[in-house]
């Protein structure tokens, strides 16, 4: 797709060990709400192999326009993961031709 970008979106997470079966619960349901939203094209949970408490959340937006749609959507916001988690860390980058 010459000229397209798209934006991808890796988030590590580590959950406190008391917290794990209700953290994944809530980001995975997050993740399938998310799914709905407009230029969202993948979002995709899983468990990291031989990190107990390590999740990835892997995401993947049409454009930084949709991304941010989904960021403005009432109702949206990331507290819930505070009180449950030990750390998160971001990564994103484009994936296609920028320029």
């Amino acid at each position: 797709m010459k000229g397209a970008t798209l934006l991808a979106i890796i988030i590590e997470f580590e959950v406190k060990p008391e917290c794990r079966a209700e953290f994944e619960a809530k980001l995975r349901h997050d993740a399938a709400e998310t799914l709905r939203d407009d230029g969202c094209m993948r979002m995709e949970v899983f468990a990291i192999r031989g990190k107990p408490n390590g999740f990835v959340l892997s995401e993947l937006w049409r454009d930084e326009a949709a991304i941010e749609a989904h960021r403005l959507r009432p109702g949206h916001s990331h507290a819930w993961q505070e009180p449950l988690i030990v750390s998160k860390r971001n990564l994103s980058g484009w994936l296609g031709e920028r320029g």
